[in-house]
């Protein structure tokens, strides 16, 4: 009798075999997540990003219902943990916790990044917040224009605590002094949190940083706030001044901003089930008080391609923003 079991020709196997090669990557996004997520923060503990990050895995374990781990991998202004991200497998189980720093600024700033924004895969912008220039509570300075009054006395530049050489915050106080026709010698420090037990403790009398990370410490008197960095006033605490309602500098600002990114090539399941997760939470009432008594602004939702347009744009005025200012 003939044989009449089904055969598959050449040119069925050649049809057949990309889809069962994708039949993995679809399994993955169908049951994502099955396993815990690992968030990787780009500074130590301590500081806004490692808080924000912290409350977010919460939310995501939540939500997602797998266990959300927060790995804290500082250094060289947030680029090891953007460089732990892309090399991590594109499977949605490795995610970036990232910044305006770690995603945009450092990359244009230090070559040894190897990387620049557009190598991630944007899931959603999360939080946005000033930066504020801040001081030990001793300092004979209580505005911007008592600041710029007492650094030009010294005679020589005034160290300034900064949480990285290539960060936003750095880049603004390099921009303060400038307009006022001073210097900083910029003293970097891995992440906010080492940078604030410093401060606090007179090892350094002057820094730039987040919002959130010196608030509390600001509103206990520990600290003193000498102005935002921004064009305005910040919601989360209107009592404070920024730099520009002072008389003696106008125009300065370096407003920062945080979202979740992966590695490049993400599943677009899964990053539409993140995606949309995240959605839930920036639109959750009691996450919106919590991050606003941190110093966070939460971000309006956009979906991944609005996050990726934004970024694009942030790294074009940046690297403008950064051609203009000397960083030693």
């Amino acid at each position: 009798m003939p044989d009449r079991s089904p055969r598959l020709s050449r040119r069925t196997l050649l049809v057949s075999l990309p889809a069962l090669g994708m039949a993995p990557v679809a399994a993955t996004a169908q049951s994502y997540p099955d396993k815990p997520i690992t968030l990787v923060v780009p500074f130590p503990p301590g500081a806004v990003t490692d808080r924000a990050g912290r409350a977010l895995g919460a939310e995501l374990s939540k939500r997602l219902g797998q266990q959300v781990i927060v790995d804290n991998v500082g250094g060289a202004s947030g680029t090891l943990a953007g460089q732990k991200v892309l090399r991590a497998r594109p499977d949605g189980y490795t995610l970036l916790v990232g910044t305006v720093n770690d995603l945009v600024m450092a990359p244009i700033v230090l070559k040894q990044a190897g990387y620049s924004a557009k190598d991630f895969t944007p899931i959603a912008k999360i939080f946005q917040a000033p930066t504020i220039l801040v001081a030990n509570s001793a300092l004979p300075a209580n505005t911007a224009d008592e600041f710029i009054d007492y650094a030009k006395k010294q005679g020589r530049p005034v160290p300034l605590g900064a949480t990285g050489l290539a960060t936003l915050q750095t880049v603004g106080g390099v921009m303060f002094a400038e307009a006022a026709g001073f210097k900083f010698d910029i003293v970097p420090y891995k992440g906010g949190g080492p940078l604030l037990t410093d401060l606090v403790g007179g090892q350094v009398q002057v820094a730039t940083m987040a919002l959130g990370s010196a608030l509390s410490l600001i509103r206990q008197g520990k600290l003193k706030s000498l102005g935002l960095i921004s064009l305005q006033r910040d919601p989360t605490a209107p009592e404070l001044p920024t730099v520009n309602e002072g008389k003696l500098v106008k125009g300065i600002e370096a407003d920062l901003w945080g979202g979740l990114t992966g590695p490049a090539n993400l599943p677009p399941a899964v990053v539409e089930r993140l995606s949309a997760t995240l959605r839930d939470i920036l639109a959750d009432p009691s996450f919106k008080e919590s991050e606003a008594r941190a110093g966070n602004v939460l971000a309006e939702y956009a979906d991944a391609a609005a996050f990726g347009a934004f970024m694009a744009r942030e790294e074009g005025r940046l690297r403008a923003l950064a051609a203009r200012v000397q960083l030693e």
